[in-house]
């Protein structure tokens, strides 16, 4: 069947009987019985996240999605509204799709809960295993509170458990028509990238640069997930972060500039963390530039399939401390927003040290470095995909040569 959506190209049936497969196998060997996965719009403009939903269905609704998937029956989609069923069900490979109801349309008790609890019930399900699957765990979102007291309530003889991370981890390693798809993310992201750089200069406003590189994805038939605009003048600096809004005051000679730019397409991502200069770079900064572009760099030397993470810490940490710097380095999941892993420092810390990274995961390594007050930094960053021999950046923008604004 051809797809005839715009915003969720759809992958091939092989690639969705094996995720159907993987998810189900996994499934059984915990003693699931069903899954309920669910979605709650996040993100800017009209992507709007529920990246667990996303992965099983390529698509999501506005406001709240939940999909009822059981081990051994039809998986059923459930929106919000009766009005969006008919476009869901076009964007979807899923074809049973229902309205459940806000909680004021069904009088304030669990609105669209209820009507995954009456399809659980339809299955012959309301005494067994149901793992609960929520938008993300790194935001530890998985249900809100009345939903799941809905939930649970209507069916007291079930058996629930948050399973968030474990489902994560299933989808963390990706298949090879996953990482074409990333290809394509990564350069999307590279154009949009070159356009907002090259469309700086004095007197240009952050919020021109986050319109254009909008603007380029969109004529690419892409989508902007994150992008992040912040300057601050480099003889007075009060910033070692973007802004995720960014503001209106002009860019001028002198300024610093940062950005984390994501665009792609289907809910994949590419990723480029950038720092550039409007003028020469002061003698500080161009230190703080060089330091983050070789831990990058080294990184990228040092990753391969079965590498843990506390033996990257030395990478991550003993330069830039020794020059006197924080360092925030970090390798965290990136594709479809942040599965894991999220391995990051702050000066002489790591998370997540005993994750090992594997083959065909996505990751965004970034090197950063700022002061200890937090008012003055440089990040330099983008997606790679772990190989058995090491790390393959699949963005091709070259974010950590120096770039400097004339």
């Amino acid at each position: 069947m051809d797809c005839p959506n715009y915003f969720w190209p759809w992958f091939s049936p092989e690639e969705y009987r094996r995720r159907y497969a993987l998810v189900r196998e996994a499934m059984a060997a915990r003693g699931f019985d069903c899954l309920v996965v669910y979605g709650i719009s996040r993100g800017m403009g009209m992507e709007p996240g529920q990246t667990n939903l996303v992965y099983l269905t390529s698509v999501a609704s506005w406001s709240q999605t939940y999909l009822v998937f059981p081990l051994d029956a039809d998986p059923t989609v459930f929106v919000t509204t009766a009005n969006h069923i008919k476009n869901i069900r076009d964007n979807s490979v899923i074809k049973d799709v229902r309205a459940g109801g806000s909680p004021t349309a069904t009088g304030g008790r669990g609105g669209t809960a209820l009507a995954v609890a009456e399809r659980l019930k339809q299955l012959g399900l309301a005494g067994k295993r149901i793992g609960i699957v929520g938008d993300t765990s790194w935001l530890d979102i998985n249900l809100p509170h009345e939903a799941h007291m809905a939930l649970t309530g209507a069916l007291p003889d079930a058996g629930f458990e948050v399973v968030t991370r474990w489902y994560e981890d299933l989808r963390m390693v990706k298949s090879d028509e996953e990482i074409a798809r990333m290809r394509k993310a990564a350069a999307i992201t590279d154009a949009v990238y070159d356009v907002m750089v090259n469309a700086a200069r004095p007197g240009a406003r952050p919020c021109d640069l986050y319109n254009v590189s909008c603007r380029t994805a969109l004529e690419m038939g892409g989508r902007v997930t994150l992008n992040h605009v912040g300057r601050t003048p480099m003889s007075d600096p009060d910033m070692d972060y973007p802004h995720y809004y960014p503001l209106t005051t002009p860019i001028e000679i002198g300024d610093v500039v940062m950005t984390e730019v994501a665009a792609g397409l289907g809910g994949y991502y590419g990723k480029i963390w950038g720092t550039f200069f409007m003028g020469d770079p002061t003698p500080e900064y161009e230190t703080m530039f060089a330091l983050a572009a070789a831990a990058g760099r080294n990184l990228h030397g040092a990753i391969r399939a079965g590498v843990r993470a506390g033996d990257l810490r030395s990478i991550c940490q003993d330069d830039i401390m020794k020059a006197g710097y924080v360092p925030k380095c970090a390798i965290t999941g990136w594709a479809t927003w942040n599965e894991p892993p999220d391995i990051r420092c702050h000066g002489s810390s790591m998370t997540d040290e005993d994750h090992v990274l594997e083959r065909n995961v996505c990751v965004s390594t970034t090197g950063w470095v700022a002061t200890a007050d937090s008012r003055k930094g440089v990040w330099l960053g983008d997606l790679c995909v772990i190989t058995e021999d090491g790390v393959e950046s699949i963005q091709k923008y070259p974010v950590r040569e120096l770039h400097v604004v004339a």
